[in-house]
């Protein structure tokens, strides 16, 4: 630390700047916070630590929910905290340890710990683990050198953990020795050391010590993990047939359906939504591999979410992927497909009519008001509110599944092939022509008619 520099202000780099530093960090599983406990602990903390003498107003603590703002840019955020924070508290649990992206906030604050022991030879005791949830068997290689207990804590910690402490006693003698044990750990950290900063620390970049590869990480049923696959277009080149290049970005992770947009992306947004509806969530992108990655979803036990582009199905590979899509049977996996009132170009019947045939079989079912899981056309005051419900249901039917067995519906003709596309879509393997009534009908379709025939019959969910 600069000589003369208060313990409390911000620090000075190169340049003359200063950069904050939260005093500590709060690192925690999102499933393990369904009650608020979570918060009651960091509130405690940070009174703990004002009440012992130190000064975190000057360096305000970190907990994600209360300094992550509407439009924020959240790995950005997350990353420049950990990156800067003193000292960081972890709450220890199975789902932490499952948890991809606390295993990549741990393991960026311990590289910085190893760091400063290289240039100092000193061990910070600046990790601070926290027994919220009774683990078992050993905790994972490089994790158990932080040891999580002391003396003075208690056996009830060490045996049951600080959430059940929280439920059964928030008053008691056993939580107050914990939390004044904690805070004066991380009072030593903060106050006394400076560890090396890592400016614009980017967590998605970050290979995380946990969850270990070799280890499938499962979730119990009603746990409610949310795996989004996005299929959307790129600015260069756009998808075929669009000219408005403000809604695409380098990657299809980068969509914004909704222009001007309140959140940096759709993905951002959607997982805004997750984590506020007490799911955690990832967020990959639809290619060849959707119908295995869907089995693999369900096989864990976990919903699905798929948030489609209607422009997409003019790339053969986004078409490929969702047409085979449609021939599943999918209860835990619903269908969101943003659209914005101002967008003129994707009020053209025609991308809604493509949309129509490549999902030919769910198509009927769509903005059902009995079948929440397919919903097209959903502007932007109606998405959060949209993807709520459809994330309730889509637990609610998996946890009511006998089997997360998902079986093909039978074989019905291929999608006709698109109009105006270059690459026509794979053919059947021997000739096989729709019947012409529906070609008829398609060519007469209306998208917004839940009425009007069009396609074989629709499987009843």
């Amino acid at each position: 630390m600069p000589p003369g520099q208060p313990v409390g202000s911000a620090r000075e780099v190169s340049g003359g700047a200063l950069v904050q530093e939260p005093y500590f960090f709060l690192s925690y599983a999102r499933k393990d916070d369904r009650d608020e406990f979570v918060k009651r602990f960091y509130d405690d903390l940070a009174l703990e630590l004002r009440d012992i003498g130190a000064d975190p107003a000057a360096q305000p603590p970190f907990r994600d929910v209360e300094r992550l703002g509407l439009g924020s840019d959240w790995a950005r955020v997350l990353g420049g905290a950990v990156g800067h924070c003193r000292a960081f508290v972890a709450l220890y649990s199975p789902s932490y340890l499952s948890s991809e992206y606390c295993g990549k906030e741990w393991t960026a604050f311990r590289e910085r710990l190893d760091k400063y022991r290289q240039e100092t030879e000193i061990d910070v005791p600046a990790l601070v683990p926290v027994l919220w949830v009774p683990m078992e068997g050993e905790l994972p290689d490089g994790i158990g050198r932080y040891q999580y207990n002391e003396a003075g804590m208690g056996q009830e910690y060490a045996t049951h953990g600080l959430m059940h402490i929280l439920r059964t006693d928030p008053t008691g003698p056993v939580y107050r020795r914990v939390v004044e044990r904690v805070a004066a750990r991380v009072r030593v950290a903060a106050d006394r050391f400076r560890l090396p900063l890592t400016p614009g620390l980017d967590l998605t970049e970050v290979r995380g010590l946990f969850p270990a590869a070799e280890q499938p990480r499962t979730a119990e049923p009603g746990t409610g993990h949310v795996q989004v696959f996005l299929a959307a277009g790129v600015a260069d080149p756009l998808p075929e047939g669009r000219r408005r290049t403000e809604y695409y970005g380098r990657s299809p992770r980068e969509w914004t359906p909704y222009h001007p947009p309140k959140y940096p992306t759709v993905a951002h947004r959607a997982q805004k939504v997750i984590v506020e509806e007490g799911y955690t969530s990832n967020i990959e992108v639809v290619d060849a591999g959707l119908s295995g990655r869907l089995d693999e979803t369900m096989g864990n036990n976990q919903t699905s979410i798929l948030l489609v582009d209607p422009w997409a199905v003019r790339s053969e590979a986004y078409r490929d992927a969702l047409a085979e899509y449609d021939g599943e049977y999918r209860p835990a996996t619903g269908v969101l497909v943003p659209c914005h009132d101002a967008d003129e170009e994707s009020g053209d019947d025609a991308i809604w009519q493509d949309l129509s045939q490549v999902l030919w079989r769910n198509w009927r079912r769509r903005n059902d008001p009995h079948d929440e899981l397919f919903r097209v056309r959903v502007d932007a005051e109606d998405f959060d509110d949209r993807l709520a419900v459809m994330l309730a249901v889509a637990q609610n039917r998996l946890m009511e599944m006998e089997t997360t067995t998902p079986f093909r519906l039978p074989e019905g003709p291929p999608p006709p092939p698109l109009h105006g596309l270059t690459v026509p879509g794979p053919g059947p393997s021997a000739p096989q022509e729709p019947p012409p009534e529906r070609l008829r009908d398609f060519d007469r379709h209306d998208p917004d008619d839940p009425e009007e025939p069009g396609g074989p019959p629709a499987p009843r969910y």
